[in-house]
């Protein structure tokens, strides 16, 4: 098998294919393995893509590294597909820890191409993948992070996660798909399997989502919706809430920054269907520097959710709403009594993987 793990890089490499706003970490995705030795500690890992390992266009690998001396602990570089290799993996992959005990038990990757894998993992490597979606129909390029939230949608449908993907088309504009995946699951999802969201009806603005597409959404394998904007700042989810930031694609600069804080907006969709939280899904924000969100306590001991960096912080929103169990559309107040307990469920049982 041949290695990749000469030159560990702990930094990014740019393409000139890659995104002109490039989301991702700088470095390895750090994580805890339990052992597969009675009574030997955890290891802690670093897994790398094709970038990390100075190789961005070569086929797409991934890599565990052992994160005290480097050595490599096992990589994937044979994938099953007719060619046996996949495009270039240059989004950074996300950790699954299934249980909630603090340890890493899979890693989802997504190639450039649109194909989302799945690895169990322990400190001896990596499983073999397993093809969960297949998006390479929408020729668009998958490079920014991938993210992650575990729930319980119902007693009968039980514990599922759930895959956050961006997809960059050609226009210059985003689409963010919503992909679930469950333990064992046999069919490859497509776009066709997925629910489009991009436009809410009347109807569903004023009276809510119907019964029909709710039953047909909690059923179906995710929801899709097209942008007429570029990703700018990373979805984050508080309280059964997708929060992101995207802007008019001309507006937008290398490093993630806007031009134009006009151009600038913040969405907000409820996490099963991608509909209405608030009186509407995106309003413009004031802001035009690189940031990432995050809910904080602010001065009057209240909830807020600000976009920040290392040089400043910005509220963007107060008076924050969770999606509730008691209805598809219903909300209650988020209040900092709550916090941080709250803020991790979903619309019926439990979410984990929200910040």
């Amino acid at each position: 098998m041949k290695c990749y793990c000469a030159g560990l890089v702990i930094g990014i490499m740019l393409n000139s294919t890659a995104s002109s706003c490039d989301l991702n970490s700088t470095s390895p995705v750090s994580a805890v393995v339990a052992s597969v030795h009675e009574n030997q500690q955890p290891r802690q890992i670093l897994i790398s893509n094709n970038v990390q390992l100075a190789i961005p266009n070569a086929p797409g690998v991934i890599a565990m590294h052992d994160a005290q001396n480097l050595a490599l602990l096992g990589q994937i570089t044979v994938w099953p597909t007719e060619v046996g290799t996949v495009a270039a993996i240059t989004a950074e992959p996300v950790v699954l820890d299934a249980n909630y005990d603090g340890k890493a038990d899979a890693v989802y990757a997504v190639d450039r191409s649109g194909m989302l894998w799945f690895s169990a993992v322990a400190d001896t490597g990596f499983s073999a993948p397993v093809l969960v979606a297949d998006f390479r129909a929408l020729n668009a390029e998958f490079s920014q992070p991938l993210r992650i939230v575990q729930f319980s949608a119902s007693p009968y449908l039980g514990h599922q996660v759930l895959l956050l993907l961006i997809a960059s088309t050609s226009d210059g504009a985003d689409m963010l798909l919503a992909v679930k995946h469950q333990p064992n699951q046999l069919q490859v999802i497509d776009l066709k399997a997925l629910t489009d969201r991009s436009d809410i009806s009347a109807d569903e603005q004023q009276y809510g989502i119907s019964e029909q597409l709710w039953q047909q959404l909690q059923q179906g394998a995710g929801w899709y919706i097209r942008l007429e904007q570029k990703v700018t700042v990373l979805p984050q989810v508080y309280a059964g809430v997708i929060y992101f930031a995207a802007a008019d694609s001309s507006m937008v600069n290398a490093d993630c920054s806007v031009k134009d804080a006009s151009a600038q907006n913040l969405y907000a969709l409820h996490l099963h269907h991608a509909g209405l939280v608030y009186a509407k899904r995106n309003w413009q924000v004031n802001s035009t520097a690189k940031t990432s969100l995050a809910l904080i306590t602010n001065t009057q001991g209240e909830l807020e959710l600000v976009l920040q960096n290392e040089q400043q912080q910005q509220g963007v929103l107060s008076d924050l709403l969770a999606i509730s169990d008691e209805c598809a559309d219903c909300v209650s107040p988020l209040s900092a009594g709550q916090f941080p307990r709250l803020i991790r469920l979903a619309t019926f049982q439990t979410e984990q993987g929200a910040h």
